[in-house]
């Protein structure tokens, strides 16, 4: 009986010892961070000259290196082992992967909403611009119509004037006409 009790201890012990990941490499949970990182960093470097991006990019690993506490040297033995065991490697690029979707859907409805309020902008700017347009429009409309209006009142005056002016010169004519008729002809 205690040696079948002690063969259970020792079954036990060894199916509770499931081979864990060392000490010496990086936790899964913060190897998912620290890649999740060095992807951001890896996309902004795409976008840099080439001649510049080696010096950029060694100072942004070591910036992400001295964050989670690892140098290069503990982070490329991490990788190595995760390569070595694809199953967890897998697992950690499904955080990796869930964690940047988050960013860019951030990313997107800030953006979105950005282009929200400058479209907003836009809009209001359009409005109060076709108000001035308007107001101006109704400006040279009523200028317009009181210059005709005065155009028109000049017209008649200057017609009554005329006509004032040619009414007196039909009459001069007529009394010329009447004074010549009447004065006697030479024989």
């Amino acid at each position: 009986m205690k040696r079948t009790i002690k063969l259970l201890f020792v079954l036990l012990f060894l199916a509770a010892c499931k081979p864990g990941i060392p000490t010496d490499i990086i936790q899964p949970d913060d190897m998912a961070l620290v890649l999740n990182d060095i992807h951001i960093v890896d996309g902004y470097i795409t976008s840099v000259l080439p001649d510049s991006s080696k010096i950029i990019a060694a100072s942004l690993y070591k910036g992400i290196y001295n964050k989670f506490g690892v140098d290069s040297a503990k982070f490329y033995k991490s990788m190595d082992y995760y390569y070595k065991n694809p199953k967890v490697m897998d697992e950690i690029y499904k955080k990796v992967n869930a964690t940047l979707l988050k960013k860019k859907l951030q990313l997107v409805r800030t953006d979105s909403l950005a282009n929200v309020k400058i479209q907003a902008k836009a809009r209001l700017k359009a409005k109060t611009d076709s108000t001035k347009a308007a107001d101006s429009l109704k400006k040279v409309l009523v200028k317009k119509k009181a210059d005709s209006v005065l155009k028109v009142k000049s017209r008649k005056k200057l017609d009554s004037i005329k006509k004032s002016k040619l009414k007196m010169k039909v009459k001069a004519t007529r009394t010329k006409r009447t004074v010549v008729a009447a004065k006697p002809i030479k024989i």
